[in-house]
């Protein structure tokens, strides 16, 4: 395959990422497009290409081979409805085992041998890139669910399009299994909250909870170098709960710890209600499952990514740069410079300000490109390529039903997370584990990209708030300081008067 190879065929844009190349290859690197294969039967080959100086990434896929997805889908269930769930509850086998083969590194990373520390970086890595097919999966074929579950719900159920029994029908049935990492430390951080009301509030109790939840669960937004949340996070949130009468925080918690039983008594009141079949039922169930594994898959790379964060460090004080530039390389050009074989400096200067690659048409051979040749193709591509979601300025789509008003505000990575304040509007291209902070803030939450199974749905329905995504240009569209109004079963979003 060429270089001129995406000039000339239908290719579809998948939005914009905060994310520097070495970050980006935990996604769309050979290592996960190989992993990629062995779960699904076929590589997975992403157009992949990076403006160093916006720390941006802009991947795309031949829209041939997002047909091919929803062909595998269709195909694998079509003799046993059932055959995809089994596939993808393997993922629930590689959570547990990564939690346990994602080495922990707290002290004497300065006293090992560069070979030593290239293991440790590749260990790490390679389970960030093991999880990221699950999330990739149901990133690159979540729309072929969305007009099958409407069919149903409208044509079969009988249940109006986009009325609230539509998006309670959708939304319940779609509902995850298991309680999410979010919800987790949701539960976690009320019963904290709980024991330091029978404790009488004491700044003891504060603390020590504090520190608790900061070990268990501070972690969480890091993805690829976000902040980890430290005591000094968790007691801002617990001495927030506390200003809650107790009795809201025990319903509060007895949902969450009751999360399974009363999903499934939600579930089998609908299909009682609606007369849903197993295997109509199992659209849903399917949905389910990759709406799950996708996000908590993301949290497995944010365990790894914070476990990588010291070895980073370590790595980039050895080759004198810094992490930041570190992250502009590839893992291969970061061990060949440990191993002494590439000038790092000169590899640096010679990148450019744009880093792209691609595989070829077989999708098992990968080709980076020059720092022209991906300039002009981001270009090209940003031009004549349609965004697989969010191509419509005026209407996005509901993730989570409701209304809310409040002051926009802009955030285009996260480190302008300290921007949104409480009952504030999180406005963003897209989110990720590690915009959880101001999400937690926001009263809801407008994104650019994404659909039902992205991230800034998932939280927003755990969180109960009013979400719409996949709403063009939105971050422009709006200004920080704007009073605007999400009807989000509208999927709309307004300037208010």
């Amino acid at each position: 395959m060429g270089k001129n190879y995406y000039y000339n065929i239908p290719v579809v844009r998948m939005g914009q990422w905060s994310l520097l190349p070495l970050d980006s290859e935990n996604w769309h690197g050979e290592e996960t497009s190989k992993y990629f294969k062995k779960v699904f039967g076929f590589s997975k080959g992403t157009l992949a290409l990076h403006d160093i100086r916006l720390g941006l990434q802009y991947p795309c896929f031949p829209k041939s081979y997002v047909d091919k997805l929803y062909q595998y889908i269709g195909d694998i269930n079509s003799k046993d409805f059932c055959s995809l769930e089994k596939k993808l509850n393997n993922f629930y086998k590689l959570k547990k085992l990564a939690k346990s083969k994602i080495l922990k590194i707290s002290a004497g990373l300065d006293k090992i041998s560069n070979k030593k520390l290239i293991r440790l970086f590749i260990n790490n890595r390679d389970w960030a890139h093991r999880a990221a097919v699950y999330d990739q999966f149901g990133w690159i074929a979540e729309d072929y669910w969305n007009p099958i579950m409407e069919k149903l719900i409208t044509a079969k159920f009988n249940v109006p399009k986009n009325s609230k029994q539509y998006f309670k029908v959708l939304f319940t049935l779609t509902k995850p299994k298991f309680i999410s990492t979010t919800l987790e430390e949701r539960k976690n951080l009320l019963q904290a909250a709980i024991n330091i009301y029978n404790d009488e509030k004491s700044d003891n109790g504060i603390k020590s909870e504090s520190i608790k939840l900061s070990k268990k669960f501070g972690w969480m937004p890091v993805f690829t170098y976000g902040t980890p949340w430290d005591s000094a996070h968790y007691k801002m949130e617990i001495v927030d709960l506390l200003k809650k009468p107790q009795s809201e925080l025990l319903s509060e918690f007895d949902n969450l710890k009751n999360y399974s039983i009363n999903r499934k008594l939600e579930i089998n009141k609908l299909v009682k209600q609606y007369k849903i079949s197993k295997k109509d039922l199992q659209i849903f169930l399917d949905f389910a499952l990759v709406l799950d594994a996708r996000n908590e898959a993301e949290y497995i790379i944010s365990f790894a990514g914070f476990h990588l964060l010291p070895i980073y460090k370590e790595i980039a004080r050895r080759l004198a740069v810094s992490v930041r530039q570190l992250r502009c390389l590839f893992e291969s050009e970061i061990i060949d410079s440990l191993n002494g074989k590439i000038d790092i400096v000169k590899l640096l200067h010679k990148k450019g300000n744009y880093v792209g690659w691609s595989f070829n048409e077989t999708m098992d051979k990968r080709i980076n490109f020059t720092a022209e040749e991906t300039k002009k193709l981001l270009e090209y591509l940003n031009k004549t390529a349609p965004l697989l979601q969010g191509d419509q300025e005026n209407q996005g789509v509901c993730a989570c039903s409701g209304s809310a008003r409040g002051k926009a505000k802009i955030v285009l990575s996260p480190d302008e997370n300290d921007k949104v304040e409480a009952g504030d509007i999180l406005i963003t291209h897209a989110t990720t584990v590690d915009y959880l902070p101001a999400m937690k803030k926001a009263v809801a939450i407008v994104t650019e990209v994404g659909g039902l199974t992205c991230h800034a749905a998932v939280v927003s329905r755990e969180f109960n708030i009013p979400c719409v995504v996949g709403l063009k240009n939105a971050t422009k569209l709006f200004k920080d300081g704007d009073k605007i109004i999400v009807d989000a079963d509208r999927a709309s979003v307004t300037k208010s008067e």
